[in-house]
Parts: C-alpha cells; structure tokens; sequence
C-alpha cells in the first residue's frame, strides 16, 4: 500500500492560502484629504485664507507616494521621506476623517520589457530608498527636489521616476487659459486685515506647475515669472502617461509597525513667524 504523501497534500493548501501580491513595485499611489475631497477634482480651487485655518483645517491637497514592493511604500511626510508599510498610507485617523484612496498608476508601457527591465523596475526602487531621510519642502520652494535635498509628496514621486528616465508629468507652469482650470478665489480673514482680497488659483492638467495667488504666499512656493506656483498630486494623477491598475494591497488602516505620517500638503501645520507653513501638504 503507497503512503499517503502528507507533503504533497498540504503544501498546495499553504500556497493557496498565501494571497498573491500582483501590484509591481514602482506603483504611484494617490488618495484624497478629509472627506474624499483633493485640491483640482472640483469647480472650485479655494485654499485656506487664514493662518487658523491653515492650522486647524483641511487642504485638501490630496498625497502620493510610491510602493516599492513587500507592502513596504516610500512617501514624503511632514517628517522628511520615509519608508513605512503600505497601509500606512492612509493612517486610522485619516480614515476617520474620510480620506479615500483614488488608486495607484503605473506607467503605460510597464509592462513592456523592452523598456521596462527589471533592472530599471529595481532602479525605481533604489532611487527611492537613496532619498529617505531627506526633508520636507515646508516652503514649497523646490517641491521636486533634488537642490535643497527636500520634497513635496508628489515632488519625491516625479523626482524618481524622472531619475529612471521616465517624465510622469512634463514640466512647465500653468497661468491659466487652456490645459487645466481657473477659479476666482475671495480672500476675507486676518491675513487680508479683513479686506477683501481677491486671488487666482489655478490646477495644471498638462505640467507640473499650477499658479496660485494668496495673502501670504510671499513666504511659499516656487517662484515663476513673478508668480508662485505648487505642483499637485492631482495633476500628476491626471497624467495619460500612466494607467490605472488594480490595488491588491492594503493601502489603509495602519499597522503596529509604524504610525500615521500625515498628508502631502500636511494637513497637521506649524505656525510660523510670518503665517502658516503654507497650503502645507
């Protein structure tokens, strides 16, 4: 009579129950601020007017980061860039607050051997890794790095990519007209000595850089032509330049291993001597 090969029999059972993680490293991941909303998706572009409000309330500035295989993401924080496990993505407290994931992207010819070897995929990743511990660009002065070795959220995403030979989102600086989308925003707070101020921000569809006016951006923000300018997540998610592709993943919820780090835009301010560490991510 044959033995009955125990092996055989539960080493199948292990494997099926092992889920099978498909999303490739180098993955772009997006999600909103509090209550679904991002900076760009609306009719209306308004930021915060006042520095209470900057400190106490919602930007809506959306984040990105990149994943990197083995649960594990790299995103730029209020701490610096880091490293953490993927469903620290969207910390608890952030979900409480109804922030949602919009889903990750990869470029459209990923899955193309022919440019995209494994050598480059693993190319993403090193990049990457070689930032963290790197700062946050508080002012929004260089937002994509690498000069004053600092980043903005979706900066730290384009800076890599870019440094793999690959552009997400050409770079250029949107002042309205076509390409993207205006809006008339009243300022009326401390910050306008209860005036009102009346500024124009813009969201770029097509370049990296979308014009804003405000009270106080004389402090942040890249300078352009006399005007000042903010990359947002948005924009870069809009790119056809990347597709859609399946999360399978946890994106949200936290872990034990680490803590929430916060949005893009940081939706936790610090306040400054001269107003709020602006629209910060």
């Amino acid at each position: 009579m044959k033995r009955l090969n125990i092996i055989s029999l539960v080493f199948p059972l292990i494997l099926w129950a092992i889920p099978c993680m498909a999303l490739e490293k180098g993955a772009m991941l997006y999600h909103t601020s509090n209550n679904g909303e991002i900076y760009g998706q609306t009719d209306e572009l308004k930021l915060p007017c006042s520095v209470l409000q900057a400190a106490f309330g919602d930007l809506k500035s959306g984040h990105a980061g990149l994943y990197i295989g083995g649960l594990r993401i790299i995103h730029a924080v209020l701490d610096g860039v880091v490293e953490t496990a993927s469903a620290n993505f969207i910390p608890p407290e952030e979900v409480e607050k109804g922030v949602t994931y919009l889903g990750a992207k990869l470029p459209i010819d990923y899955d193309d051997p022919t440019k995209w070897s494994q050598e480059r995929k693993d190319q993403i990743v090193l990049i990457a890794r070689e930032q963290v511990g790197k700062g946050y660009d508080i002012l929004f002065h260089k937002q994509t790095g690498p000069d004053s070795g600092d980043f903005t959220c979706v900066g730290l995403v384009e800076y890599v990519y870019e440094q793999a030979g690959y552009t997400v989102t050409p770079l250029g600086y949107y002042q309205g007209g076509q390409g993207g989308k205006s809006y008339m925003q009243t300022y009326n707070c401390e910050s306008t000595l209860w005036l009102d101020w009346d500024g124009l921000n813009t969201i770029a569809y097509e370049v990296q850089f979308s014009m804003f006016n405000h009270p106080l951006d004389f402090c942040c923000g890249k300078e352009f032509e006399d005007h000042k300018f903010m990359f947002f997540p948005y924009t870069q998610y809009l790119q056809d330049t990347t597709e859609k592709v399946e999360t399978d993943i946890p994106v949200s919820g936290g872990t034990n291993s680490g803590g929430g780090d916060g949005g893009c835009f940081i939706q936790t301010v610090k306040i400054w001597p001269f107003g709020p560490a602006f629209f910060t991510p």
